[in-house]
């Protein structure tokens, strides 16, 4: 049976760029029998409306961007009551989720993937009234990924969210938060939190998420405590860069379900792109929620 395939691609994502990629994989979907049909995003239409308006003709939706095309993508489809299979090409700076999803670098073997797997379902967070594909985050490394400049990400990859990082590490400022999770209620000051699915954030993979499982109903929690002076500060920076999240310094635990409450409107970051501020936030997992070819 032929498949119909509703292909979603980002112009600007990445170092490659998903239109240097389109050619390869357009030829190679349709050489494995499938009815290709492609969409750019934009400004006015974004995955989300394409997803609206096209997906109930397609067998499969493909994304080909980077994280932040893929969770717009995520989003449109967690709307739909019967949800096509996704298919992710990516094309972004770093692409956390393809590198932790074992998503085939090769566009014309993942073509193939996508268009002949059985599918993998797999966890989507549900953060408010949001969808995020594997990781929601705030404090000192979430204006990284939005503020670092598109040249930076094309030109550095990961590098540039390092780098980026590193520079906007703050002395004195912090954030204050209550959460809650497990029937539990808890209390600090931090300078980062994430909420994550994912073995690599930035890029960079952590050795404390390497057992993290993307269909097991659970989601990885890190928490960066306030330094309190330069010294505080040296060691997070060393303790990042060691991998050493036995560090009193760091909090890390899993959950199906956790709520924040700030005592200001903090930003956040939705896999990489910009999640608006609030001062309350439930996070819970949407368990084995989209079916993934690869």
């Amino acid at each position: 049976m032929r498949k119909n395939v509703l292909l979603i691609y980002n112009p600007s994502a990445g170092k490659n760029g998903a239109g240097k990629l389109l050619p390869k994989a357009i030829q190679s979907l349709r050489n494995c029998g499938c009815r290709v049909t492609v969409f750019p995003v934009s400004k006015n239409y974004g995955a989300e409306d394409i997803i609206k308006d096209e997906a109930s003709k397609a067998d499969i939706v493909v994304c080909c961007g980077g994280d932040g095309t893929m969770n717009h993508t995520i989003n449109g489809l967690m709307a739909l009551e019967k949800r096509p299979y996704l298919g992710y090409i990516p094309a972004g700076s770093t692409n956390d989720f393809a590198v932790s999803a074992g998503i085939e670098k090769d566009v014309g073997k993942n073509c193939r993937n996508i268009a002949g797997n059985r599918p993998f379902f797999y966890d989507i967070g549900k953060f408010n009234n949001l969808y995020f594909n594997y990781i929601a985050a705030f404090g000192a490394f979430t204006r990284v990924s939005y503020s670092t400049p598109q040249s930076e990400k094309n030109a550095l990859g990961h590098m540039a969210y390092i780098i980026e990082g590193v520079r906007n590490l703050p002395i004195g400022q912090y954030i204050e938060l209550e959460y809650t999770h497990g029937g539990k209620e808890y209390s600090g000051e931090y300078i980062y939190g994430a909420v994550s699915n994912t073995k690599s954030v930035g890029g960079v993979n952590f050795r404390v998420l390497e057992d993290s499982d993307m269909d097991d109903g659970l989601f990885e929690v890190i928490l960066i405590k306030r330094p309190k002076n330069i010294l505080d500060v040296q060691n997070i920076i060393s303790a990042l860069i060691l991998e050493n999240y036995k560090s009193p310094y760091f909090e890390y635990f899993k959950t199906n379900e956790i709520e924040f409450r700030f005592n200001q409107a903090t930003s956040w970051t939705l896999d990489g792109e910009f999640g608006g501020e609030t001062d309350r936030v439930n996070i819970k997992v949407e368990n084995k929620a989209i079916g993934l070819l690869k």
